[in-house]
């Protein structure tokens, strides 16, 4: 496996039981996370239907994900710190399980809105309980203001990045000076997300002109260490007939970079 390889996800949710399953935010898939990582070439997953109820946190449904490299799991909204002790717990039986995530922190419109620097330490600490090993990723977006962090940084490791409206501006003229201050800031490592689908604006497949800078840009990013490494969401996506560009075109060019990446 290439080094470059070894920096890439996919986030997404385990179909349980039969095939196709409602996948949230997608509807009915055909295709669970352990399959979108295959096909994608990712040995890293953000199992996420943890995000959502941290009774999936079984083995009915990791043992699907049981070969992945890294797993992180969804911390459930609402439920932070217990879900964040119950992964710590099941890291020491599933060594793969290197972290888990709060989605949408301190946005102003989601459950985490008003977390304090003391709620946030809770779950770290809860998260780090059984594993000191164990790593809090936190999900923000271009459009915050990352100094607000500032109270927070004892509290979590990694910051999960997203840029929510699709243009091909951000990404080729501003991401990169964007990287470099927020490490300025918060000293933390970045996971770069990357998006199949424009949430953010159409409401429909990610169009291919941003896609592709997308990727080029996290791929180089990676390469130069200015990101730790970048997570493609979602699973759910990649059966749906009107993102097939979008997901061949992803798997080609991972196939590519990691193929020609040669790792020392």
């Amino acid at each position: 496996m290439s080094s470059l390889q070894s920096k890439a996800w996919t986030w997404g949710y385990v179909i349980d039981g039969k095939v196709p399953g409602d996948v949230p935010f997608v509807g009915r898939s055909y295709c669970s996370l352990e399959t979108a990582a295959s096909y994608l070439g990712t040995p890293n997953v953000a199992f996420m239907n943890s995000n959502h109820d941290r009774s999936t946190l079984t083995p009915q449904f990791l043992d699907h994900v049981a070969g992945c490299e890294q797993i992180v799991c969804g911390l459930e909204h609402g439920h932070y710190a217990e879900a964040a002790r119950q992964v710590s717990e099941l890291s020491l039986t599933r060594p793969n399980i290197t972290g888990g995530l709060i989605d949408d922190y301190l946005d102003f419109h989601g459950p985490s809105a008003r977390m304090t620097p003391e709620e946030t330490r809770e779950v770290y600490e809860g998260l780090k309980s059984e594993n000191d090993a164990l790593r809090l990723y936190v999900v923000r977006y271009t459009w915050q203001d990352q100094a607000d962090l500032l109270p927070y940084l004892p509290y979590f490791d990694v910051l999960n990045l997203w840029v929510w409206v699709a243009n091909t501006y951000d990404w080729q003229v501003r991401l990169s000076a964007e990287l470099e201050k927020i490490k300025q800031i918060t000293g933390k490592p970045i996971l770069l997300g990357l998006f199949l689908h424009d949430y953010g604006g159409s409401g429909g497949p990610m169009p291919m002109d941003v896609l592709e800078i997308q990727f080029e840009k996290a791929v180089a990013f990676a390469r130069s260490g200015l990101i730790e490494g970048f997570v493609i969401l979602q699973s759910g996506w990649l059966d749906r007939e009107d993102h097939r560009p979008q997901a061949q075109w992803v798997q080609q060019y991972l196939q590519w970079a990691f193929g020609t990446t040669t790792a020392r």
